[in-house]
C-alpha cells in the first residue's frame, strides 16, 4: 500500500476518535446537569407542597375574619398576623373615609359661612351694589333717544330678593333635593 494513504488513514482514526471523546464527555457532562438541576427542581416543588396547606389556611382564616369571625386562638402566629392585616386595612378605611367626610362638611360649611359673611357685610356698608340694574327694552332705549316721553319706561326697582353671588371656581351646586335631604353632622 501507499504509505501517504495509510498516514492521513491514522490521522482520520484520530481525529474521529477525538470527536467521539468530545462528544462522549459533552453527553455525560450534559446528563449531569440535567440530574443535578432536576433534583434542585424536585426539592422545590416538595417545598411548595408543604406550602399550599398552611396558604389555603391563610386564606380560609382571611375569609372568615373579613366576615367577623376572629381566628382561632390554636393557629400558628403567622396565620393569625396575616388575618388581622385585611381587618385593620377596612378599620382603617373606614376611619379616613369619615375623617374626609368631616374634613369635606367643615370646608363647605366655612365657604358658605364666608360667603354669607361677605353678602352680609356688602349688604350693609355697600346697599347699593347688590342692585342689579334690569335690562331695558330696546324700544325703551330707541324712545328715550328720540325724546318720545309718553312712552312709559319701566321702574328699575329693587329686586325681590338679594342675589347671592357663587364663588369662583366653584363646582356647580347640587339639585334642591339633594340639598332638603343631606344629613346633617
Amino acid at each position: 500500500m501507499n504509505a501517504w494513504l495509510e498516514a492521513t488513514g491514522q490521522i482520520a482514526a484520530i481525529i474521529i476518535c477525538l470527536f467521539a471523546f468530545v462528544f462522549i464527555l459533552l453527553a455525560v457532562a450534559f446528563n449531569l446537569a440535567m440530574a443535578l438541576g432536576l433534583s434542585w427542581l424536585a426539592t422545590k416543588i416538595n417545598a411548595i407542597k408543604m406550602l399550599r396547606p398552611t396558604v389555603e389556611n391563610v386564606n380560609k382564616a382571611t375569609e372568615s375574619a373579613l366576615q367577623g369571625t376572629p381566628p382561632d386562638e390554636n393557629q400558628p402566629t403567622l396565620i393569625r398576623a396575616a388575618v388581622a392585616i385585611p381587618t385593620t386595612m377596612q378599620n382603617v378605611e373606614k376611619k379616613v373615609d369619615q375623617g374626609t367626610e368631616k374634613v369635606a362638611d367643615a370646608v363647605i360649611e366655612f365657604r358658605a359661612r364666608t360667603v354669607q359673611a361677605k353678602t352680609i357685610l356688602q349688604a350693609f356698608f355697600l346697599p347699593g351694589s347688590l342692585q342689579k340694574s334690569l335690562p331695558q327694552p330696546a324700544h325703551a332705549e330707541a324712545n328715550l333717544q328720540l325724546g318720545d316721553s309718553h312712552h312709559e319706561t319701566p321702574a328699575i326697582g329693587r329686586p325681590a330678593t338679594t342675589p347671592v353671588e357663587s364663588p369662583p371656581n366653584s363646582s356647580p351646586t347640587p339639585p334642591l333635593e339633594q340639598v332638603q335631604h343631606a344629613p346633617t353632622h
